[in-house]
């Protein structure tokens, strides 16, 4: 009989396996790390992680898109200069260019947000991208990369994203 702790499964045999599930969740490359050019070294992370890449687009984002991406956020006193900054606006895009990907892999969307670090990136460790690549500018947080923070909420901003048939199965 196995036993479950916290995605470690325990066999009889005493053989240790994690209970990995297949996600896929979205990544945003935001216009600050555009304007530094760190695609690069942002995919590099996540695929040294073992995720693919199932789907890219260069994105011209629209404020009806970013308002709908970020709709949790509807009501609160920085949606405006949320949406502002990933227009580019703080950052001198004026393309309004966002890099969208969809990676997948075994328990996706947790070993993103745990490569991202915290939020703030004040606040983030200093290994993680945003503890690397983020600051705090003129009081706007770039924090380099947007990532889903649930399963639920990547099926929902991939849908926003991506097209079906843009997404490799």
């Amino acid at each position: 009989m196995a036993r479950v702790w916290r995605g470690v499964v325990r066999t009889r045999a005493g053989l240790i396996r994690y209970n990995m599930r297949m996600e896929q969740t979205l990544i945003l490359i935001k216009p600050d790390a555009i304007q530094k050019r760190l695609t690069g070294i942002i995919l590099s992370r996540f695929e040294a992680l073992g995720l693919e890449i199932a789907a890219a687009k260069v994105v011209r984002a629209s404020e009806e898109l970013l308002r709908e991406h970020y709709a949790n956020l509807k009501g609160t006193p920085f949606v405006d200069g949320v949406v502002k900054f990933m227009m580019g606006d703080y950052n001198n895009l004026p393309d309004h260019r966002i890099y969208a990907f969809v990676l997948r892999g075994e328990n996706a969307v947790s070993r993103v947000r745990a490569a991202l670090g915290a939020t703030n990136p004040e606040k983030a460790e200093p290994w993680t991208l945003r503890g690397q690549f983020g600051c705090i500018k003129d009081g706007v947080m770039q924090n380099a990369v947007h990532a889903s923070g649930t399963p639920q909420e990547a099926e929902r901003e991939i849908a926003l994203w991506f097209k079906p048939e843009e997404v490799l199965p």
